[in-house]
């Protein structure tokens, strides 16, 4: 009987010593829970038994208990390191291989997250930050766990834009000492980018291709007619290099002026015939400056590059695209259960529901029962390192006693065996 007594006092210690090497094994770890171990008395009895003189039978675990109290708070600087100041855990969903969401959602207070390749917010286990949906103003469209979504950060947004039309504005000079390296008017060869007299003055253009991305696009000028006895007009051609290639005029591609200075045609020219770009070439003038160009614009559109990303009081995660607006992108789920002790530990620091936690109660950051989110911060380990030691001093000592009540009742039974009648 003593035996066994002394073997459950060496278990239970075992069991404490274990459990408290594991608080300061993850002592550093984000968002860890400290645990104690609970014992309780075995106590066997019969109806005719003595009750002033019975014995207890040893000790038993009665629980491993989480302790769920607020750990420290530091700042990392990192947006997307998120602590809870107050009640409740993070809502995550595990993401399989494929990069698809997968199982029931598991909770956890470990707030250190990062994007993967999709933009999708993800913790070191791989598993997704839970949202809501909002509408424009960042308010959730719903607060029911089950239509909760990873939280997405797009690195861009909008659709790309080909160049289909381009303003563009230029002072021509009628002198025909300001027309640079052009030879004679009009040139004595035909148009070669390569060759400087054949054009009068080239400038760049603005233009981008199907994908949003800016390509080499120019513009020549040559200078075909000057003023004369027979007509007080001069006439410049326009040429339109794309990627080295000369595109095509659809038409006229001259630019008249009259003996004023005023545009009399040219004002829209075409070039290309599978994507045409269109020159808007109204405002061009007639001056005896130098060339110049005064406007220079077009209408197409690269995606919007993520410039800005916030996470304001009510858990809504806001980005800015380029210089436009702050779009709302979800609203951060907060989750809290009427007994928390009586979740599952599942590892990395994550719980799971079960019948004594009961299910997800789940709201808005910062409202009645839910602490704050506080971003660019982690919150620590709970763990109180200087008392885990304490404890493991008085478990070693706990191990100690119960051995020495083992070797003592192993003293009396061999005392009793080498008894000689």
């Amino acid at each position: 009987m003593s035996m066994s007594t002394a073997l459950s006092g060496l278990k239970a210690a075992q069991t404490e010593i274990s459990a408290t090497a594991n608080n300061i094994a993850n002592v550093g770890t984000v968002g860890f829970r400290s645990s104690r171990v609970e014992f309780a008395d075995v106590f066997s009895s019969s109806p005719l038994s003595n009750q002033r003189t019975a014995i207890g039978s040893g000790v038993q675990v009665q629980r491993v208990a989480q302790n769920f109290t607020q750990g420290n708070v530091v700042t990392t600087g990192n947006l997307l390191d998120i602590a809870i100041e107050g009640q409740g855990f993070f809502a995550l969903q595990q993401v399989t291989d494929k990069n698809s969401p997968t199982g029931g959602a598991v909770f956890s207070r470990a707030g250190a997250f990062t994007m993967d390749t999709s933009g999708r917010v993800v913790n070191g286990a791989n598993q997704s930050l839970l949202c809501w949906p909002v509408a424009a103003n960042g308010a959730a469209l719903t607060n029911e766990l089950s239509q909760a979504v990873p939280l997405t950060i797009p690195m861009e947004q909008g659709a790309a834009t080909r160049t289909s039309t381009v303003n563009l504005a230029v002072n021509l000079p009628s002198d025909n000492a300001m027309i640079g390296s052009q030879s004679a008017i009009p040139p004595a060869a035909a148009f070669d980018p390569a060759d400087a007299t054949t054009y009068a003055r080239r400038t760049v253009v603005p233009v981008f291709g199907p994908d949003g991305t800016p390509r080499e696009a120019e513009a020549y000028f040559v200078k075909t007619a000057a003023p004369n006895a027979g007509s007080t007009d001069t006439t410049y051609r326009m040429h339109v290099m794309l990627d080295g290639q000369e595109l095509a005029p659809n038409g006229a591609a001259n630019i008249t002026f009259d003996g004023a200075g005023a545009m009399t045609a040219g004002a829209t020219l075409s070039f290309g015939t599978t994507d045409p770009v269109s020159f808007n070439m109204a405002g061009s003038a007639l001056t005896t400056t130098p060339f110049a160009v005064t406007a220079a614009g077009h209408n197409g559109a690269a995606p919007a590059k993520l410039t800005n990303l916030e996470l304001d009081g009510a858990g809504s995660v806001w980005a800015t695209y380029g210089t436009g607006k702050r779009v709302a992108l979800g609203e951060v789920v907060l989750a809290n259960f009427s007994n928390p002790g009586g979740l599952k530990v599942m590892g990395k620091a994550t719980f799971g529901t079960t019948s004594e936690s009961g299910n997800a109660i789940t709201g808005t950051p910062g409202t009645s029962g839910f602490g704050a989110l506080r971003s660019g911060a982690l919150e620590r380990s709970n763990v109180e390192l200087t008392e885990e030691l304490v404890n493991l001093i008085s478990a070693q000592r706990n191990y100690q006693a119960s051995a020495k009540a083992m070797e003592t009742s192993t003293s009396l039974m061999q005392t009793i065996m080498n008894i000689r009648s």
